[in-house]
């Protein structure tokens, strides 16, 4: 609600232009670390209408209280790196928070500027329960703060800390009902705990109320809360909703506002004119760029979890890597060597060293996985197996996802898959574990893991499987093949 509080700070300016924090307030909107996001020039801009320097500006706040936030404000704003402009804010805030241990607000944004100095993957997990332990005590006495909840979401948005979000997750839509991003946030506590229901519940709600206030602002529909969508349709396919999965990338086509895309010579594939892509778990902006990259992800995740490889028979475009590697996994499937092998080719080009190291990152395990489909359909499973070994590693240096799978297969949802096509169940149904440990109560791993049980005869866990994918399946598609089979099973 970036844009909101700008409006309502410009306000409270006009109404006192000497209120120092109206100011301090405009500018931390331009900070939004969260989001890994920032506009300095526009921050130090809404500063310097207070006064020219920080000593003028000082000179203005009234309180101490006040002049310790403008302090931190000025260091966030100063000369530096966004790094080193982070860690200043962070020390002044921890004085300002020091010298106001009962100020809700001191605590919540020391909290949030602890937030803003995270290192990457488990290094950050220190500060992480500092940040989330600090929101916590806020929390508990005053359980209708929205920077309390807000912030013990994104302190304990790691999978072994997940649980502890859960009465903030529980509590925080109910605070601001309005705020789509508050509706959102929810859904990084439930998804990375498996929890579908209600995380398709406050997504939704989500992107609903990001279609009010972009209709109430008078704003085109490309202003719409698409990161809360992307969420969305991911785990409406983990409900076996796969006609909303379909509905969801509607939506994102029609606020491109595309003409239908021109045929394509069947190959080579590329990548529509935009390279690569940025795949992320963390995205804001609404502008070409950042749809087209949804809209490449929602397409890739409606195809692998559907298992609808037709829907992409002699596709040739791809808008990111992860749409790559579903048309490489279509074509897997349906037996086009000469299209996979092109795909291998445009994995080696996403990989290469002179790509940014996210993307990089990605593509490599990625790349590993697509080399391993492609030998084991040559029939040559040993060295298959040993490309998949070291796309594991490869994973395993890679922070645990905080939402949607990344890479978008799990390399140990793929491992199963491949042990079980040749008749090793006991081995598959291990790989299956691993990846539910990774992303809990994913469906597709369910049912892998429910088939593996089953071919090796131990009916027990393969009904508990099939049971629990018949729970996330509740409100699925009619007619699908694995409730079907789920049921089955359960006869």
């Amino acid at each position: 609600m970036y844009e909101d509080a700008i409006d309502a700070f410009r306000a409270a300016q006009k109404i006192d232009p000497n209120f120092a924090m109206a100011y301090w307030g405009e500018a931390m909107s331009f900070s939004q670390p969260l989001w890994f996001f920032e506009e300095p020039d526009k921050g130090r801009a809404a500063l310097a209408k207070l006064g020219a320097t920080p000593q003028a500006r000082l000179a203005k706040a009234k309180t101490a209280r006040e002049q310790g936030f403008m302090r931190a404000v000025d260091a966030l704003f100063g000369p530096g790196s966004t790094a080193l402009r982070a860690t200043a804010h962070a020390k002044e805030m921890a004085r300002v928070a020091a010298e106001n241990p009962a100020d809700d607000d001191a605590q919540t944004f020391y909290a949030l500027a602890i937030l803003a100095t995270l290192p990457r993957g488990d290094a950050a997990l220190p500060l992480r329960r500092q940040a989330g332990g600090i929101a916590e005590k806020v929390f508990a006495r005053n359980p209708s703060h929205p920077g309390a909840a807000h912030y013990i979401l994104h302190a304990y948005d790691h999978g072994t800390l997940a649980a502890k979000a859960l009465p903030a997750a529980r509590g925080y839509a109910k605070i601001a009902p309005q705020a789509s991003h508050a509706l959102h946030m929810p859904a990084h506590a439930f998804l990375q705990l498996g929890l579908w229901d209600e995380a398709a519940a406050t997504d939704e709600a989500s992107w609903n109320a990001s279609i009010a206030w972009a209709k109430r602002r008078g704003l085109p529909i490309s202003s719409r809360d698409y990161h809360s969508l992307a969420w969305l349709q991911y785990e409406w396919a983990q409900q076996g909703r796969f006609s909303k999965t379909k509905e969801a990338i509607a939506f994102v086509d029609q606020a491109m506002r595309a003409p239908s895309p021109k045929s394509q010579a069947p190959s080579p594939l590329h990548a529509g004119g935009h390279g690569y892509g940025e795949v992320s778990e963390i995205g804001r902006g609404s502008d070409e760029a950042a749809l087209r990259n949804d809209r490449g992800s929602m397409r890739a995740r409606y195809i692998i979890e559907s298992e609808r490889w037709e829907e992409m028979k002699g596709q040739s475009t791809f808008d990111n890597i992860e749409e790559l590697f579903a048309v490489g996994l279509s074509a897997v499937n349906l037996g086009d060597a000469a299209r996979v092998r092109t795909v291998i080719d445009e994995f080696r080009k996403a990989s290469a060293p002179a790509q940014a190291p996210a993307l990089r990152e990605q593509a490599e395990i990625m790349l590993r996985e697509m080399e391993a489909l492609d030998t084991f359909a040559r029939g040559r499973h040993a060295e298959a197996f040993a490309l998949l070994d070291r796309a594991v590693v490869l994973q395993n240096r890679m922070p645990k996802p905080i939402g949607r799978p990344m890479p978008i297969k799990d390399v140990h949802e793929l491992y199963g898959e491949l042990e079980l096509q040749i008749g090793r169940a006991r081995q598959a149904a291990a790989w299956f574990e691993r990846a539910l440990a990774r992303t809990p109560n994913r469906s597709r791993a369910l049912l892998g893991l429910a088939r593996a049980y089953r071919n090796a005869g131990d009916s027990a866990k393969a009904r508990a499987a099939y049971q629990r994918l018949l729970t996330n399946y509740r409100l699925a598609d009619p007619g699908l093949p694995e409730v079907i089979e789920a049921r089955e099973a359960l006869r």
